[in-house]
């Protein structure tokens, strides 16, 4: 495949942090998608998390005796994308209850926005793995007994790390297009493309903004942005230090360690994840299905996401 971005992708074909033109082409793909679906029967709902900020989720419910959805959207994203909206709306119209979630970034109740790249970013990600089992705890407590996991992009990361601490077997999980980022690939980009001291900011206790010490980087798509050191290490610190698992391993780590059902949707012509898929076609283990869409992209668009909804239904 034509490298069509202006940064070169890590060496797994995944690469979170390409600039502008990535951005934009990122934004402008999302807002294409938005459609008008009617959510006349969601209700918003709103938890406390951990650090006391105020969580938005849109619930659209059924029978406490069906399987429930939890729905993550991916890097930046938010619950009002229309390959979330239509997730929600399908599977509640086959009869599933769903909750379709914000993380916050640490704004309380987040609205259906991206997040801004113009911030400085001292978000965690840590944070949001607590927040998406906050979410699956309330789903819990409202009588679900069997609920279901779905992320979209790093959402499917993000579920992978919570599900590798909520630890239940019974859980099923499914990732719409999940990149892969490794510690190499992560380590030469940051070091030899930027240079940035990757390895020095991940081992370090302190938190700073690196503007303050290097500069602007690129980050979560973004370009140029100011983030702090702890920040950049929640995000991207690979190291597989074990003290801090799951948070330092990347989501084939997470897959090869996983005991519940894992299901894997990838589309041959990703733009964003790009060739990621031969890699999951590659793993073999019992709990783990990798399905490919061939002419399928990143955001599944047109009838690719019906294919998807099909299989996790089935």
């Amino acid at each position: 495949m034509v490298e069509q971005w202006p940064f070169k992708p890590f060496v797994t074909g995944s690469n979170p942090v390409r600039p502008k033109l990535l951005f934009y082409f990122f934004v402008l793909s999302l807002f294409s998608l938005f459609s008008n679906l009617s959510f006349s029967e969601s209700k918003n709902v709103s938890i406390q998390s951990k650090n006391d900020i105020s969580l938005s989720g849109n619930l659209l419910s059924s029978n406490l005796d069906n399987p429930a959805f939890l729905i993550v959207h991916g890097t930046r994203g938010h619950k009002g994308m229309e390959i979330i909206k239509t997730l929600s709306s399908r599977l509640h119209e086959e009869g599933y209850t769903v909750l379709s979630i914000n993380i916050s970034y640490g704004f309380h109740n987040r609205k259906d926005e991206f997040l801004s790249c113009n911030i400085k970013h001292n978000h965690n990600e840590h944070e949001s793995v607590g927040e998406i089992i906050a979410w699956y705890n309330y789903l819990v407590s409202k009588g679900y007994n069997k609920i279901n996991f779905i992320g979209h992009s790093r959402g499917g990361f993000n579920i992978m790390q919570a599900l590798s601490i909520i630890n239940n077997k019974e859980i099923n999980s499914f990732l719409l297009a999940p990149f892969i980022d490794t510690y190499i690939g992560t380590k030469t980009y940051y070091e030899e493309e930027l240079g940035i001291p990757y390895e020095l900011i991940i081992k370090s206790p302190d938190n700073y903004y690196l503007a303050d010490r290097y500069k602007p980087i690129n980050f979560l798509f973004c370009e140029n942005v100011n983030v702090s050191s702890q920040t950049f290490g929640s995000y991207l610190n690979y190291s597989r230090n074990k003290l801090d698992y799951p948070f330092t391993f990347n989501i084939l780590d997470l897959i090869n360690e996983s005991t519940f059902p894992v299901t894997i949707f990838s589309g041959t012509d990703d733009e964003i994840t790009m060739d990621n898929y031969k890699i999951y076609k590659k793993i073999k283990k019992s709990n783990v299905k990798a399905i490919t869409l061939e002419g399928g992209g990143h955001f599944f668009r047109d009838l690719y996401l019906e294919d998807v909804i099909d299989i996790i239904i089935e």
